[in-house]
Protein backbone atom coordinates (compact mmCIF):
# COMPACT_ATOMS: atom_id res chain seq x y z
CA UNK A 1 0.00 0.00 0.00
CA UNK A 2 2.57 2.48 1.06
CA UNK A 3 4.78 1.57 -2.49
CA UNK A 4 1.69 2.20 -4.63
CA UNK A 5 1.19 5.89 -2.61
CA UNK A 6 4.72 6.72 -3.44
CA UNK A 7 4.29 5.42 -6.92
CA UNK A 8 1.33 7.57 -7.06
CA UNK A 9 3.05 10.77 -5.66
CA UNK A 10 5.97 10.65 -8.18
CA UNK A 11 3.76 10.31 -11.24
CA UNK A 12 1.99 13.29 -9.43
CA UNK A 13 5.29 15.10 -8.92
CA UNK A 14 6.60 14.16 -12.53
CA UNK A 15 3.06 15.44 -14.06
CA UNK A 16 3.60 18.80 -12.14
CA UNK A 17 7.06 19.21 -13.75
CA UNK A 18 5.80 18.60 -17.24
CA UNK A 19 2.88 20.74 -17.06
CA UNK A 20 5.26 23.46 -15.39
CA UNK A 21 7.37 23.23 -18.46
CA UNK A 22 4.70 23.08 -20.79
CA UNK A 23 3.45 26.55 -19.10
CA UNK A 24 6.59 28.18 -18.91
CA UNK A 25 7.04 27.21 -22.92
CA UNK A 26 3.56 29.23 -24.07
CA UNK A 27 4.28 31.52 -21.69
CA UNK A 28 7.67 32.64 -23.95
CA UNK A 29 5.86 31.93 -26.58
CA UNK A 30 2.87 34.08 -25.98
CA UNK A 31 5.44 36.52 -24.93
CA UNK A 32 7.81 37.04 -27.65
CA UNK A 33 4.72 36.73 -30.34
CA UNK A 34 3.11 39.38 -28.09
CA UNK A 35 6.34 41.87 -27.86
CA UNK A 36 4.55 44.53 -28.99
CA UNK A 37 1.22 44.72 -26.64
CA UNK A 38 3.85 43.52 -24.12
CA UNK A 39 6.62 45.41 -24.00
CA UNK A 40 4.67 49.36 -23.95
CA UNK A 41 2.67 48.06 -21.21
CA UNK A 42 5.58 46.46 -19.51
CA UNK A 43 7.35 50.04 -19.71
CA UNK A 44 4.33 51.69 -18.99
CA UNK A 45 4.12 50.23 -15.21
CA UNK A 46 7.77 50.77 -14.55
CA UNK A 47 7.37 54.42 -15.36
CA UNK A 48 4.10 54.49 -13.58
CA UNK A 49 6.47 52.91 -10.75
CA UNK A 50 8.87 55.71 -11.05
CA UNK A 51 6.29 58.14 -10.87
CA UNK A 52 4.67 57.05 -7.48
CA UNK A 53 8.07 56.37 -6.36
CA UNK A 54 9.19 59.75 -6.28
CA UNK A 55 6.07 61.18 -5.43
CA UNK A 56 6.46 59.13 -1.98
CA UNK A 57 9.76 60.23 -1.95
CA UNK A 58 9.03 63.97 -2.26
CA UNK A 59 6.14 63.73 -0.12
CA UNK A 60 8.69 62.18 2.36
CA UNK A 61 10.52 65.53 2.28
CA UNK A 62 7.69 67.53 3.73
CA UNK A 63 8.96 66.56 7.25
CA UNK A 64 8.71 69.02 10.23
CA UNK A 65 4.99 68.49 10.64
CA UNK A 66 4.48 70.26 7.10
CA UNK A 67 2.52 68.09 4.69
CA UNK A 68 2.82 68.13 0.64
CA UNK A 69 -0.25 67.83 -0.42
CA UNK A 70 -0.30 64.42 -2.63
CA UNK A 71 -1.56 65.82 -5.95
CA UNK A 72 1.44 68.75 -6.02
CA UNK A 73 3.72 65.41 -5.31
CA UNK A 74 2.67 63.19 -8.48
CA UNK A 75 2.42 66.40 -10.63
CA UNK A 76 6.07 67.49 -9.74
CA UNK A 77 7.22 63.32 -10.19
CA UNK A 78 5.56 63.59 -13.36
CA UNK A 79 7.46 67.20 -14.66
CA UNK A 80 10.78 65.74 -13.30
CA UNK A 81 10.60 62.92 -15.40
CA UNK A 82 9.32 64.48 -18.64
CA UNK A 83 12.02 67.04 -17.76
CA UNK A 84 14.33 64.23 -17.80
CA UNK A 85 13.18 62.85 -20.87
CA UNK A 86 13.44 66.18 -22.85
CA UNK A 87 16.57 66.68 -21.67
CA UNK A 88 17.76 63.15 -23.26
CA UNK A 89 16.14 63.86 -26.29
CA UNK A 90 17.59 67.20 -26.51
CA UNK A 91 21.40 65.86 -25.69
CA UNK A 92 20.61 62.93 -28.25
CA UNK A 93 19.86 65.10 -31.36
CA UNK A 94 22.67 67.54 -30.50
CA UNK A 95 25.15 64.84 -30.70
CA UNK A 96 23.93 63.51 -33.99
CA UNK A 97 24.71 67.02 -35.13
CA UNK A 98 27.82 67.59 -33.80
CA UNK A 99 28.86 63.23 -35.17
CA UNK A 100 27.51 64.93 -38.76
CA UNK A 101 30.51 67.46 -38.72
CA UNK A 102 33.28 65.61 -37.02
CA UNK A 103 32.52 62.20 -39.76
CA UNK A 104 35.44 63.83 -41.85
CA UNK A 105 38.23 64.01 -39.48
CA UNK A 106 37.18 60.71 -38.40
CA UNK A 107 37.61 59.49 -41.81
CA UNK A 108 40.94 60.99 -41.99
CA UNK A 109 42.34 59.40 -38.59
CA UNK A 110 40.36 56.03 -39.39
CA UNK A 111 42.68 55.98 -43.32
CA UNK A 112 45.85 56.82 -40.85
CA UNK A 113 45.19 54.10 -38.63
CA UNK A 114 43.79 51.25 -40.74
CA UNK A 115 46.75 49.99 -42.03
CA UNK A 116 47.74 48.97 -38.23
CA UNK A 117 43.99 47.85 -37.09
CA UNK A 118 44.17 45.55 -40.52
CA UNK A 119 47.86 44.19 -38.71
CA UNK A 120 46.41 43.73 -35.61
CA UNK A 121 42.94 41.89 -36.69
CA UNK A 122 45.39 39.60 -39.55
CA UNK A 123 42.63 41.27 -42.00
CA UNK A 124 43.46 41.73 -45.79
CA UNK A 125 40.94 44.72 -46.40
CA UNK A 126 38.79 47.60 -44.58
CA UNK A 127 36.28 48.90 -46.97
CA UNK A 128 36.77 52.82 -47.20
CA UNK A 129 33.97 55.35 -45.89
CA UNK A 130 33.40 56.35 -49.77
CA UNK A 131 33.84 52.41 -50.75
CA UNK A 132 30.71 51.90 -47.81
CA UNK A 133 28.59 55.03 -49.15
CA UNK A 134 28.65 53.36 -52.44
CA UNK A 135 26.81 50.09 -51.40
CA UNK A 136 23.88 52.23 -49.16
CA UNK A 137 20.51 52.13 -50.65
CA UNK A 138 19.46 55.66 -49.44
CA UNK A 139 15.70 55.42 -50.55
CA UNK A 140 15.87 52.11 -48.12
CA UNK A 141 17.51 53.82 -45.26
CA UNK A 142 14.95 56.87 -45.49
CA UNK A 143 12.00 54.61 -45.82
CA UNK A 144 13.12 52.45 -42.73
CA UNK A 145 14.04 56.03 -40.91
CA UNK A 146 10.53 56.98 -41.33
CA UNK A 147 8.92 53.75 -40.32
CA UNK A 148 11.60 53.52 -37.32
CA UNK A 149 10.16 56.77 -36.07
CA UNK A 150 6.75 56.50 -36.89
CA UNK A 151 6.82 53.50 -34.57
CA UNK A 152 8.78 55.06 -32.07
CA UNK A 153 6.50 57.45 -31.55
CA UNK A 154 3.12 55.35 -31.60
CA UNK A 155 4.91 53.31 -29.19
CA UNK A 156 5.55 56.07 -27.17
CA UNK A 157 1.93 57.72 -27.37
CA UNK A 158 0.70 54.10 -26.44
CA UNK A 159 3.18 54.27 -23.50
CA UNK A 160 1.94 57.75 -22.27
CA UNK A 161 -1.65 56.38 -22.69
CA UNK A 162 -0.97 53.04 -20.59
CA UNK A 163 0.82 55.06 -17.88
CA UNK A 164 -1.93 57.80 -17.74
CA UNK A 165 -4.57 54.57 -17.23
CA UNK A 166 -2.52 53.22 -14.75
CA UNK A 167 -1.99 56.19 -12.69
CA UNK A 168 -6.02 56.64 -12.98
CA UNK A 169 -6.81 53.29 -11.52
CA UNK A 170 -4.43 53.05 -8.78
CA UNK A 171 -7.06 54.94 -6.63
CA UNK A 172 -9.45 51.33 -6.68
CA UNK A 173 -5.97 49.31 -6.66
CA UNK A 174 -6.49 48.89 -2.80
CA UNK A 175 -10.07 48.42 -2.96
CA UNK A 176 -9.32 45.62 -5.60
CA UNK A 177 -7.18 43.78 -3.39
CA UNK A 178 -9.54 43.99 -0.50
CA UNK A 179 -12.33 42.47 -2.23
CA UNK A 180 -9.93 39.72 -4.36
CA UNK A 181 -11.16 37.38 -1.06
CA UNK A 182 -13.61 37.34 2.08
CA UNK A 183 -10.65 36.07 4.14
CA UNK A 184 -8.41 38.80 5.90
CA UNK A 185 -5.77 36.04 6.54
CA UNK A 186 -5.73 35.88 2.60
CA UNK A 187 -5.83 39.13 1.73
CA UNK A 188 -2.71 39.86 4.47
CA UNK A 189 -0.76 37.33 2.51
CA UNK A 190 -1.59 39.55 -0.95
CA UNK A 191 -0.79 42.58 0.77
CA UNK A 192 2.72 40.79 2.10
CA UNK A 193 4.16 39.40 -1.58
CA UNK A 194 3.11 43.00 -2.80
CA UNK A 195 5.16 44.99 -0.10
CA UNK A 196 8.17 42.72 -0.06
CA UNK A 197 8.14 43.27 -3.52
CA UNK A 198 7.32 46.98 -4.03
CA UNK A 199 10.40 47.43 -0.94
CA UNK A 200 13.12 45.66 -3.13
CA UNK A 201 12.49 46.53 -6.24
CA UNK A 202 12.26 50.64 -4.66
CA UNK A 203 15.56 50.06 -3.18
CA UNK A 204 17.15 48.42 -6.18
CA UNK A 205 16.17 50.99 -8.37
CA UNK A 206 17.89 53.75 -5.71
CA UNK A 207 20.68 52.09 -5.06
CA UNK A 208 20.66 51.39 -9.03
CA UNK A 209 20.27 55.02 -9.88
CA UNK A 210 22.61 56.50 -7.39
CA UNK A 211 25.98 53.95 -8.99
CA UNK A 212 24.73 54.35 -12.50
CA UNK A 213 24.70 58.25 -12.35
CA UNK A 214 27.90 57.70 -10.65
CA UNK A 215 29.20 55.45 -13.48
CA UNK A 216 28.41 58.40 -15.79
CA UNK A 217 29.87 61.44 -13.92
CA UNK A 218 33.07 59.37 -13.51
CA UNK A 219 32.62 58.69 -17.56
CA UNK A 220 32.26 61.71 -18.16
CA UNK A 221 35.01 63.27 -16.43
CA UNK A 222 37.61 60.68 -17.65
CA UNK A 223 36.43 61.55 -21.45
CA UNK A 224 36.21 65.01 -20.87
CA UNK A 225 40.01 65.43 -19.32
CA UNK A 226 40.87 63.40 -22.43
CA UNK A 227 39.31 65.78 -24.33
CA UNK A 228 36.75 62.90 -26.41
CA UNK A 229 34.21 64.31 -28.67
CA UNK A 230 30.68 63.85 -27.02
CA UNK A 231 31.68 63.27 -23.37
CA UNK A 232 28.39 63.96 -22.28
CA UNK A 233 26.63 61.76 -24.39
CA UNK A 234 28.63 58.58 -23.23
CA UNK A 235 28.38 59.57 -19.48
CA UNK A 236 24.51 59.68 -20.21
CA UNK A 237 24.89 55.85 -21.65
CA UNK A 238 27.36 54.53 -19.48
CA UNK A 239 24.19 55.81 -16.46
CA UNK A 240 21.66 53.43 -18.74
CA UNK A 241 24.07 50.89 -19.21
CA UNK A 242 24.78 50.09 -15.85
CA UNK A 243 21.31 48.67 -15.31
CA UNK A 244 22.37 46.33 -17.14
CA UNK A 245 24.66 43.60 -15.25
CA UNK A 246 28.00 42.41 -16.61
CA UNK A 247 26.99 43.30 -20.85
CA UNK A 248 26.00 46.77 -20.00
CA UNK A 249 29.66 47.45 -18.26
CA UNK A 250 31.79 46.39 -21.06
CA UNK A 251 29.34 48.10 -23.56
CA UNK A 252 30.14 51.63 -21.47
CA UNK A 253 33.72 50.87 -21.70
CA UNK A 254 34.35 49.74 -25.51
CA UNK A 255 32.04 52.16 -27.33
CA UNK A 256 33.50 55.37 -25.58
CA UNK A 257 37.28 53.90 -26.62
CA UNK A 258 36.76 53.27 -29.90
CA UNK A 259 35.34 56.54 -30.77
CA UNK A 260 38.75 57.47 -28.80
CA UNK A 261 40.95 55.74 -31.12
CA UNK A 262 39.24 56.91 -34.42
CA UNK A 263 38.91 60.60 -32.97
CA UNK A 264 42.72 60.83 -32.29
CA UNK A 265 44.47 58.09 -34.00
CA UNK A 266 46.54 57.56 -31.70
CA UNK A 267 47.39 53.63 -29.70
CA UNK A 268 48.37 55.40 -26.64
CA UNK A 269 45.55 57.38 -25.82
CA UNK A 270 43.24 54.79 -27.25
CA UNK A 271 45.04 52.65 -24.18
CA UNK A 272 45.11 55.15 -21.34
CA UNK A 273 41.34 55.65 -21.73
CA UNK A 274 40.58 52.09 -21.74
CA UNK A 275 42.44 51.65 -19.31
CA UNK A 276 40.63 54.66 -16.97
CA UNK A 277 37.39 53.33 -18.45
CA UNK A 278 38.04 49.94 -17.41
CA UNK A 279 39.67 50.42 -13.55
CA UNK A 280 37.01 53.10 -12.85
CA UNK A 281 33.64 51.19 -14.04
CA UNK A 282 34.85 47.87 -12.73
CA UNK A 283 35.48 49.19 -9.41
CA UNK A 284 32.05 50.59 -9.24
CA UNK A 285 30.57 47.77 -11.03
CA UNK A 286 31.80 45.02 -9.14
CA UNK A 287 32.95 46.46 -5.89
CA UNK A 288 30.59 49.66 -4.97
CA UNK A 289 27.58 48.00 -6.38
CA UNK A 290 27.71 44.82 -4.63
CA UNK A 291 28.24 46.47 -1.13
CA UNK A 292 25.55 48.83 -1.08
CA UNK A 293 23.04 46.39 -2.85
CA UNK A 294 24.72 43.49 -0.97
CA UNK A 295 22.18 40.43 -0.97
CA UNK A 296 19.69 42.09 -0.91
CA UNK A 297 17.76 40.42 -4.32
CA UNK A 298 19.17 37.69 -3.86
CA UNK A 299 19.82 36.09 -7.10
CA UNK A 300 21.87 33.78 -8.46
CA UNK A 301 24.72 35.31 -10.97
CA UNK A 302 24.34 32.27 -13.93
CA UNK A 303 20.68 33.18 -13.33
CA UNK A 304 21.06 36.85 -14.28
CA UNK A 305 23.25 36.10 -17.25
CA UNK A 306 20.47 33.49 -18.26
CA UNK A 307 17.41 35.81 -17.72
CA UNK A 308 19.79 38.97 -19.61
CA UNK A 309 20.17 36.06 -22.66
CA UNK A 310 16.19 34.91 -22.46
CA UNK A 311 14.88 38.30 -22.24
CA UNK A 312 16.67 39.79 -24.91
CA UNK A 313 15.67 36.93 -26.91
CA UNK A 314 11.93 37.81 -25.98
CA UNK A 315 12.03 41.72 -26.00
CA UNK A 316 15.19 42.77 -27.01
CA UNK A 317 17.13 45.63 -25.74
CA UNK A 318 14.15 46.45 -23.38
CA UNK A 319 14.28 43.20 -22.38
CA UNK A 320 17.71 43.20 -21.47
CA UNK A 321 16.67 46.56 -18.75
CA UNK A 322 14.17 44.56 -17.43
CA UNK A 323 15.41 41.40 -16.65
CA UNK A 324 16.14 41.89 -13.21
CA UNK A 325 13.55 43.62 -11.72
CA UNK A 326 11.69 40.68 -13.42
CA UNK A 327 13.41 37.74 -12.26
CA UNK A 328 13.64 39.81 -8.51
CA UNK A 329 9.47 39.73 -8.71
CA UNK A 330 9.54 36.29 -10.22
CA UNK A 331 11.95 34.80 -6.80
CA UNK A 332 9.71 36.74 -4.23
CA UNK A 333 6.53 35.95 -5.58
CA UNK A 334 7.93 31.95 -5.59
CA UNK A 335 9.58 32.34 -2.23
CA UNK A 336 6.14 33.02 -0.83
CA UNK A 337 4.63 29.69 -2.15
CA UNK A 338 5.62 25.96 0.16
CA UNK A 339 4.62 24.34 -3.53
CA UNK A 340 6.95 26.74 -5.26
CA UNK A 341 9.84 27.36 -2.40
CA UNK A 342 12.14 25.20 -3.81
CA UNK A 343 12.28 26.74 -7.44
CA UNK A 344 12.98 30.25 -5.46
CA UNK A 345 16.20 28.62 -3.82
CA UNK A 346 17.81 27.59 -6.93
CA UNK A 347 17.30 30.71 -8.51
CA UNK A 348 18.69 32.57 -5.44
CA UNK A 349 22.17 33.35 -4.83
CA UNK A 350 22.53 31.97 -1.42
CA UNK A 351 20.48 29.37 -1.48
CA UNK A 352 18.62 30.70 2.11
CA UNK A 353 15.48 32.53 1.52
CA UNK A 354 14.22 34.88 3.99
CA UNK A 355 10.94 33.80 6.08
CA UNK A 356 7.90 35.26 5.96
CA UNK A 357 4.63 35.11 5.18
CA UNK A 358 4.42 32.30 2.89
CA UNK A 359 1.36 30.74 1.14
CA UNK A 360 0.26 27.06 2.25
CA UNK A 361 -0.71 24.35 0.01
CA UNK A 362 -3.99 23.93 1.92
CA UNK A 363 -4.35 28.27 1.67
CA UNK A 364 -6.70 28.92 -1.58
CA UNK A 365 -7.68 32.17 -2.74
Amino acid sequence: MASTVRKVRVRFGATNYALGFIVLFLAVYVLSLGAHIFVPLVIAIFIWYLINAIARWLAGLGGFGIRIPRLFCFSLSIGLLLLGIYGIFELIKQNVTQVAAAAPHYQQNFEAIKPRVMEILGLDHIPTMSELVKQIDLAAIIKTSAGIFTGFTGKTVEVLFLTGFLLYEQRFFDRKIQNLSNDRKVEDKIRHIIANIDHKIQRYIGVKTLVSALSGIVTYAILKIAEVDFAAFWGLMAFFLHFIPYVGTFAAIALPSILTLVQFGDFGTFLSVTLSLSVALMLIGHILDPRLLGEMLNLSPICIIISLAVWHTIWGVPGMFLAIPILAIIVITLSQFDATRSIAVLLSKTGVIEKGLRVKETDTF
